[in-house]
């Protein structure tokens, strides 16, 4: 139970670290499109399905690696981290919603929504196919319906921030400076002999 437990939570913890700045982006863009708010969020799950597909096949693949050798990919998001890090404190960071402007057809709306998430996830797919690739079979189990649950989560919060400036403020103030610790304490997990690791197959 402790350790389902616990490969959920790094879970979270991973999508929350990766997908802080798509938040903030689809704030952003529930605001942009507001009288279409279901397209809006279609096009995102459907971005993060794709993303998941793609992680999952990753992951079934990076499964051929042997397995002493697994643990080692916990450098990737570590590095991850690391650069954001750098990255933080060199430059300022311009709004990712500059490019998107209003249009009413509800496939354009669903697409740009689409393709935005997509461009955004290099970090998400990266993180979570070294995550799966780490994990033994049963651990999948847990970490794809998290995943999916998070989608839902990160939704509902970005619609809700919407109606709630202070928190919307909050999110874009302060987002990027959790998610550089976050996927260092993600690619630690994954260099460590965790849970995921221990559970059978």
């Amino acid at each position: 139970m402790f350790e389902a437990l616990t490969i959920i939570a790094v879970t979270a913890g991973a999508y929350i670290g990766t997908n802080l700045d798509n938040l903030i982006l689809l704030v952003a863009l529930y605001q942009r499109y507001e009288k279409r708010p279901g397209v809006v969020t279609a096009g995102y799950f459907a971005g993060m399905l794709v993303i998941g597909v793609i992680c999952l096949v990753i992951g079934e693949a990076g499964e051929l690696i042997p397995v002493s050798y697994l643990g080692l990919l916990g450098v990737i998001p570590i590095s991850i981290g690391g650069l954001a890090l750098v990255q933080m404190f060199g430059e300022s960071k311009s709004s990712d919603s500059a490019g998107v402007t209003p249009v009413s057809s509800a496939n354009t709306i669903f697409s740009t929504v689409l393709m935005t998430q997509l461009s955004n996830s290099a970090d998400s797919i990266i993180t979570f196919s070294v995550l799966l690739a780490d994990s033994m079979d049963k651990s999948d189990y847990f970490i794809a319906p998290t995943f999916l649950a998070m989608v839902g989560v990160f939704a509902w919060l970005a619609f809700y921030a919407l109606k709630h400036p202070r928190l919307s403020e909050f999110l874009s103030r302060y987002g990027n400076y959790v998610t550089p610790f976050i996927l260092i304490l993600v690619g630690i997990y994954i260099l460590s002999n965790t849970a995921t690791d221990l559970m059978p197959g």
